[in-house]
């Protein structure tokens, strides 16, 4: 996470009191769903307090923190399967 800068001082030395997460209702184009995390902050230095987005994850076939990319691949074999429709139709029921 990059250094939070207070608004009313513009010192750094910030202190994350309390954090929850928001998930958009909507996916976006490649599907993935955004959470946002955000968090109530303090500045040790001057004491104001203000609410600030915290960190955002797009969750969902590609995974994308705060702008960076990362693929997960899947560690399963895929498997094919093989169907003779000749086989199929000549089984009796």
């Amino acid at each position: 996470m990059t250094a939070v800068k207070c608004p009313k001082c513009g010192y750094t030395d910030t202190l994350v009191i309390k954090t929850w997460n928001l998930v958009s209702p909507i996916p976006d184009r490649a599907g993935r769903i955004t959470v946002t995390v955000m968090g109530v902050l303090k500045c040790n230095t001057c004491g104001y307090k203000w609410r600030a987005t915290i960190s955002k994850l797009k969750v969902g076939e590609g995974v994308e923190i705060e702008g960076r990319e990362g693929k997960i691949e899947d560690t399963r074999p895929k498997r094919e399967i093989v169907l003779d429709l000749d086989e199929i139709l000549r089984e009796e029921y």
